[in-house]
């Protein structure tokens, strides 16, 4: 009888070992990792996912990055769990079931993904008509003085016309993009009203076939001459 409640004893699984189990342990960074997620959005710390959220693409794309995480994070604990425990026939049933729910989310995570790129390529033909950022020849110059300025235009349906405003003046459109979408033009800076330095808004408004427009700012100070 003693023999027998000591081995009863020696199969009772010890609870410390347990938790220590690399499976479980995974399991529980991970579960820790989403609450601490869930918490940050609820107290605000991260203002961007909730507020980005209306918009489709965002949506979309944090929907196919769960998931990924997900899935790569059970496919883990699988491999893990095949490689540290012992080869009977409980931990082969309880591998068994997590290779089904392997299943379940590999195939859901293929239908994001193949929509999610899907969707992209479709959006590719009607690309967004954007401005990169305008490169100065100089941040500062003197008044009634030329400074050159430089941009790159992407996106849209060529032609494109362009235009350029100083200090809120309107644009008129009567430049015309050249090759590779480059824009370069020489510009006259303003004269200053009883030589006080001041900083004056050069905007680029741009044009293309379609009647899409798009624009493009960035500020320039005129200085005094020495």
């Amino acid at each position: 009888m003693a023999e027998n409640q000591q081995n009863s004893q020696d199969l009772q699984p010890n609870s410390f070992k347990a938790f220590m189990n690399p499976v479980v342990v995974l399991a529980g960074i991970i579960v820790l990792s989403v609450l601490f997620l869930i918490l940050c959005a609820i107290f605000g710390w991260d203002k961007g996912v909730l507020q980005n959220m209306s918009r489709t693409d965002y949506a979309r794309g944090l929907i196919t990055y769960l998931f990924a995480v997900v899935t790569i994070g059970t496919a883990v604990v699988l491999v893990v769990s095949a490689l540290t425990t012992s080869a009977d026939d409980r931990h082969e049933k309880q591998f068994q079931r997590g290779k089904e729910i392997l299943s379940l989310l590999l195939g859901v995570f293929g239908t994001i993904v193949g929509f999610y790129f899907g969707a992209e390529i479709g959006k590719g033909a009607e690309e967004t008509l954007r401005i990169a950022p305008i490169h100065l020849s100089s941040d500062t110059v003197a008044p009634n003085t030329k400074f050159k300025f430089t941009t790159v235009v992407s996106g849209g349906e060529p032609p494109y016309q362009f235009g350029v405003g100083l200090d809120q003046e309107p644009a008129e459109m009567t430049g015309h993009v050249g090759e590779g979408g480059w824009i370069e033009m020489e510009v006259t800076a303003p004269g200053l009203v009883d030589n006080k330095e001041k900083t004056v808004q050069v905007e680029l408004q741009l044009l293309d076939a379609n009647g899409h427009m798009a624009k493009q700012s960035t500020k320039v100070t005129v200085k005094p001459s020495p």
